[in-house]
């Protein structure tokens, strides 16, 4: 039941401190799309980025 419209609370027919709608939920952070190449110069990867490590690599006979 959430309308936006405040809620009375009474006790004995006396009302007590108003509660008041919740607040609306935050909006989802706005991404920065600029296009391809846009993070070129700001990424290195590794040479030896697809190699496996040494342990894997003896453990299936890859070297």
């Amino acid at each position: 039941m959430n309308d936006g419209r405040p809620i009375v609370v009474s006790r004995a027919g006396e009302p007590v401190p108003m509660v008041p709608p919740p607040p609306p939920p935050p909006s989802p952070p706005k991404v920065l799309r600029v296009g391809r190449g846009s993070l070129r110069g700001r990424i290195r990867i590794a040479a030896d980025f697809d190699e496996p490590p040494a342990t894997i690599a003896e453990a299936f006979g890859m070297r």
